[in-house]
């Protein structure tokens, strides 16, 4: 089917009349009946089961609550409470679904009491009330709250503030930070005394950026330590087809680290040398002839001398 121009101009017009009358929910504005309503619903069946296994498994990481004296119940009806909202429950389902989750003296203490408590929110007071630690046990519990090795100062902090709150609603800025400092890693503590800081949030903001800070110097210290791990001084690595120049030692040059001295076998006959022979004196006989007892004179064919010295030359 073909549309012309007008008609598609009137098309355009109805359109427009229509999204016109479309208004957006507000809780101040009545609604008039002519018009619509916008709502925004899930597109298809595959975001609702979605919706529907997500808020299950929050549901399933709640823990029970018993009542015993290590446990806090103001940070047990907050994690409810987080669950529950994300699963979309309304008042009335919280109520119903709580029930599930108490275990023991508080399960027995929820059955006794049960007429007085008809909806969530007064659950939540009669719960507090019964189950809230005292003066001393929430000051003892908060000073015995640390910074636990791997956790991060954020973690920390929330934790170790309410715990502050519970103990007194109206603690001083300075001993919320005196708490908190009291607390903190070791590896922080100096840094944050140092830096002095005046309310609860200037001590969050110095122990984040002194953990950032510790965390990119072991970063970088681990990396050098896995390239000396990489590149070790070790022969079993060096490239075969590569030939290694060895720079030549003068032996002349003098060296602080003394070497060990090496013995060389000496010769079997020792010769004279020109320096030798040249220090010999030249007007001595006895260093130009043999021993005495070896020597032959030519006069008297005797032993012992020589001709020249001859004593028996005078008589001849």
């Amino acid at each position: 089917m073909v549309i012309t121009r007008s008609q598609h101009h009137k098309i355009f017009i109805q359109e427009f009349q229509r999204l016109s009358r479309i208004e957006m929910e507000q809780s101040n504005t009545s609604i008039s009946p002519d018009s619509t309503v916008y709502r925004p619903l899930l597109n298809s069946n595959m975001e609702q089961e979605f919706l529907r296994t997500l808020a299950k498994e929050q549901v399933k990481t709640l823990n029970k609550f018993s009542g015993s004296n290590s446990e806090d119940v103001i940070h047990w009806l907050n994690r409810v409470e987080q669950v529950f909202d994300r699963a979309l429950l309304q008042p009335a389902n919280k109520y119903v679904a709580v029930q599930s989750y108490l275990h023991g003296a508080a399960a027995k203490w929820f059955q006794f009491n049960k007429s007085d408590i008809n909806d969530w929110a007064t659950f939540k007071i009669k719960l507090i009330k019964v189950y809230q630690p005292s003066f001393h046990q929430s000051l003892l519990r908060m000073e015995k709250r640390h910074q636990i090795p791997g956790e991060s100062v954020m973690e920390y902090y929330h934790d170790k503030l309410d715990l502050c709150t519970q103990a007194d609603e109206h603690m001083s800025s300075s001993m919320v930070i005196h708490y908190l400092t009291k607390g903190v890693n070791d590896s922080l503590l100096s840094h944050i005394i140092r830096r002095h800081p005046k309310t609860p949030d200037e001590f969050l903001t110095i122990a984040q950026d002194e953990e950032k800070i510790q965390a990119t110097l072991n970063g970088l210290s681990h990396n050098s330590a896995v390239t000396n791990d990489n590149y070790p001084n070790d022969d079993s690595y060096a490239d075969p087809t590569v030939t290694m120049v060895t720079r030549p030692v003068n032996q002349h040059t003098r060296s602080y680290i003394r070497q060990p001295s090496t013995s060389y076998p000496q010769p079997l006959m020792n010769l004279p040398t020109m320096s030798t022979q040249s220090s010999f004196r030249r007007d001595s006989p006895q260093h130009l002839y043999p021993s005495n007892a070896t020597r032959q004179c030519y006069h008297c064919y005797q032993f012992g001398h020589v001709a020249k010295y001859c004593p028996n030359r005078k008589n001849m």
